[in-house]
């Protein structure tokens, strides 16, 4: 079947497993499957579920586990820090392609240029959830929402649990000729991309004040060198897939 549901971990009970409301109308309205037929589902944290039907009412389903695959997640961690976009549908897309192309956390950040103050978190992580289920994704992304970048890196380093934080800033109007680096390194690596308006004076001070270096995403010298904040994403996630 070319559909994965989603179960969270508190709906399964030893080899029994439960479809929530939404789920089991997915299942038995949209894909009409009934008693006995088969079907495959994720908890989100690594594992993916051979299930078997067993019993359906209107609001959930009950499924036995025939089998359980195990993945190990990857020792090296992929976190974009995204600068707030003013659009919905830009950001919405944004955060979607991420959840395809691997990104283990998305951080999503007030800027000193962003126009839209804060994010329903709710519905960003709806659209996380939609994403992971049509990628087939077992390891579902986190999702942070922080008031800056100092908070970003600060999110960060709690969440490396001891691993190396590997921090880099894509930054389009930088002079250098530092470019993405040829591989990741093991442990997280993050990488801060600016909103629509580019990183502020005081942001890339703190850049340099953090010894976190610029990388330059497009070419410099040629037409079409400045990338806009998705595509730059997109670019970062597309070249470590």
């Amino acid at each position: 079947m070319n559909v994965q549901f989603y179960i969270h971990p508190s709906q399964i009970v030893s080899n029994i497993v439960r479809l929530d409301e939404a789920e089991c109308l997915h299942a038995t309205q949209v894909l009409r499957l009934r008693v006995g037929d088969r079907c495959v589902a994720t908890d989100g944290c690594g594992h993916r579920y051979e299930l078997e039907l067993v019993s359906i009412t209107r609001k959930e389903a009950q499924a036995v586990i025939l089998h359980t695959d195990s993945f190990q997640k990857s020792p090296v961690l992929r976190g974009v820090a995204l600068g707030s976009l003013y659009k919905k549908d830009r950001i919405e897309w944004a955060l979607e392609k991420a959840v395809e192309l691997g990104v283990d956390y998305f951080y999503l950040y007030q800027a000193d240029h962003s126009e839209r103050q804060r994010w329903k978190k709710s519905r960003l992580e709806q659209i996380i959830l939609s994403a992971c289920k049509q990628s087939k994704r077992t390891w579902f992304p986190e999702l942070i929402l922080a008031d800056n970048l100092q908070q970003v890196k600060l999110e960060a380093e709690k969440r490396c649990q001891g691993k190396d934080l590997n921090l880099w800033a894509a930054n389009e109007s930088d002079t250098s000729s530092e470019r993405l680096p040829k591989k990741l390194l093991e442990g997280c690596n993050l990488f801060f991309i600016g909103p629509e308006g580019g990183f502020s004076a005081n942001e890339l001070n703190w850049f340099e004040y953090e010894r976190i270096p610029q990388i330059l995403l497009g070419a410099q010298f040629a037409d079409g060198g400045i990338l806009r904040a998705e595509t730059a994403l997109v670019t970062i996630l597309a070249k470590y897939y």
